[in-house]
């Protein structure tokens, strides 16, 4: 069921809808919201608009960054676990199970 959330970023009301949980959608209209005042500290007098698109893109760097770094973790385990997986067999491989 679709829910309406009131939201402020950057002194700007929003009526967010959608399913998610008020707080969730609360805590990323501030976490946007510091991503923009972040922003503004150091270009001041940027139209709001600009603020808002340099802070997607900010904000978009940060998720490329977190599924690099997952992809890359992904790939140690999966690595690691064919090493495991092989060690194992060249151990054991000479057992006979009945």
């Amino acid at each position: 069921m679709k829910k309406q959330v009131e939201v402020e970023i950057y002194g700007q009301s929003y009526t967010i809808a959608g399913e998610a949980d008020e707080q969730y959608v609360t805590k990323l209209a501030r976490y946007v919201d510091g991503k923009m005042r972040e922003l503004a500290k150091n270009a001041k007098n940027l139209p709001t608009t600009k603020l808002a698109l340099l802070a997607a893109v900010n904000i978009t760097h940060e998720l490329f960054e977190l599924r690099h770094d997952k992809q890359a973790k992904e790939s140690i385990i999966e690595k690691k676990t064919k090493d495991l997986i092989e060690n194992i067999e060249e151990q054991f491989g000479d057992l006979k199970l009945y």
